[in-house]
């Protein structure tokens, strides 16, 4: 298993697995990826922002969105469904990994 790299292109298909210390591990399957260059901008960032379209072990679709903070958390990973209003402690990880 490696890290994924910021703004890694995802083909449909691979196995992600997010992880961080305070919750358990979550898996799940890639869709889509792409780089949201509108967020881009409205966070002052050089480039887009890649966001992955996932699916959890039990179906459900999620946004993944990897974002650059700070150099020293530039592996923040958040995760958001549709039906859900938005982001709190329980949706943001610490790093994302893949098999390679």
């Amino acid at each position: 298993m490696r890290p994924v790299a910021f703004g890694e292109a995802l083909p449909a298909g691979t196995r992600l697995t997010l992880f961080s210390d305070d919750k358990p591990d979550r898996f799940f399957t890639v869709i889509k990826f792409w780089l949201d260059e509108t967020s881009g901008v409205a966070l002052a960032l050089k480039s887009g922002v890649p966001t992955y379209q996932v699916e959890d072990e039990e179906g459900r679709t999620h946004l993944l969105i990897h974002l650059v903070i700070e150099e020293q958390n530039e592996h923040r990973w958040c995760l958001w469904r549709p039906d859900h209003a938005g982001f709190d402690s329980r949706s943001i990880f610490e790093g994302a990994l893949i098999e390679e």
